[in-house]
């Protein structure tokens, strides 16, 4: 820029743009008769620029002072430009995308858990109500929800009056529903520890569960099956010579799909794949959504989704009820044997 600066002013004394006393300050004034002196570094300066007062151009052709100026202005409004966006976006697109794929790999290894994510798991327990025994455990995990499920033995949900917490939970139940019957838990922080209390309605034992931060399994959904007949349950159909009790680690392990060691698979005809039988203990095992009319049956357990596992005495051929109609099963040996 200052170069083109020097280089306007050369064009401008070379045009007489400058009075004759700019060539030099210190000239002597010239005496009577004598010649005016001469002006050496005017003299070498002139021998440098090309001939001819237009620079080498043609005779009839000027140079034009006003357009040059226009042309350099613009060049230097043209750096200028260049300058600042140099300064506000110094780099390159390809350089912009190599920066936010690294700011991404280094943002993925920040958010990763060091450790595999925990096992999802659905499960169903009974609450225990009995005075002294140990309360149920509910895992958690660090950015998971867990949904509690609470339903009597028959499957239907048993609605919460009042519930309070303690721990690092977040805590988001529907009570103001007269009929909500779930809970979601997400802990707060990695080894986050607390328990809950649960006033159900109807019911004037309290339920106590305890909530337990895991980084090995989650309860995604916990079926938590009340021993006892809530209000919206409904009656047996059978009441006389049959005990319908809460089932126990065996018939719950069944109800969730878990065949325990030592059963025995029998043969299933009349229905389809969802009801399937087993023999154990040497009572017969039968897990279906239908209810079951015929034979009367020892104990029975039932889970939210409206699956019942029942036991009862041997017996080639059980009734089963499907949205009113009956439906005749038989039952025979298999031989499958499920064991360690």
């Amino acid at each position: 820029m200052r170069f083109r600066f020097l280089l306007l002013s050369v064009f401008a004394l070379h045009m007489g743009a400058f009075p004759a006393s700019a060539q030099g300050p210190f000239a002597p004034p010239p005496l009577n008769g004598d010649p005016a002196p001469q002006n050496n570094n005017q003299q070498n300066n002139n021998d440098l620029l090309p001939p001819g007062p237009n620079f080498g151009l043609p005779a009839d052709e000027g140079f034009d002072f006003e357009s040059s100026a226009q042309t350099l202005e613009e060049e230097i409004r043209e750096e200028a430009f260049d300058a600042a966006l140099e300064g506000l976006l110094p780099l390159r697109p390809e350089e912009i995308r190599r920066l936010l794929e690294r700011f991404d790999t280094t943002q993925e290894a920040v958010e990763t858990p060091i450790y595999e994510p925990p096992e999802p798991e659905f499960a169903v327990e009974t609450i225990p109500l009995d005075p002294g025994s140990r309360p149920i455990s509910v895992k958690v995990a660090y950015g998971h929800v867990t949904t509690i499920n609470l339903v009597d033995i028959s499957g239907a949900p048993w609605p919460i009056e009042d519930i309070t917490w303690a721990g690092n939970f977040e805590v988001i139940d529907t009570t103001s529903n007269p009929v909500s019957n779930i809970i979601r838990i997400s802990p707060q922080s990695e080894f986050a520890a607390g328990n809950m209390s649960l006033k159900l309605i109807n019911l004037p034992t309290p339920v106590v569960i305890k909530l337990e931060t895991s980084r090995d399994i989650v309860h995604y959904r916990f079926d938590a099956v009340i021993p006892d007949y809530g209000p919206n349950g409904s009656a047996p159909i059978i009441q006389t010579g049959v005990s319908i009790t809460a089932g126990d680690r065996n018939m719950t392990s069944i109800l969730q799909g878990i065949i325990p060691n030592g059963a025995k698979r029998l043969n299933v005809e009349g229905v389809d794949s969802r009801t399937s039988a087993y023999e154990f203990n040497g009572m017969t095992v039968l897990r279906t959504p239908l209810t079951l009319l015929s034979p009367g049956w020892d104990s029975s357990v039932s889970s939210a989704d409206g699956t019942r596992v029942y036991t009862f005495a041997k017996t080639p051929v059980v009734l089963l009820s499907e949205r009113g109609k009956m439906v005749r099963v038989r039952l025979s040996e298999r031989g499958d044997y499920f064991d360690e």
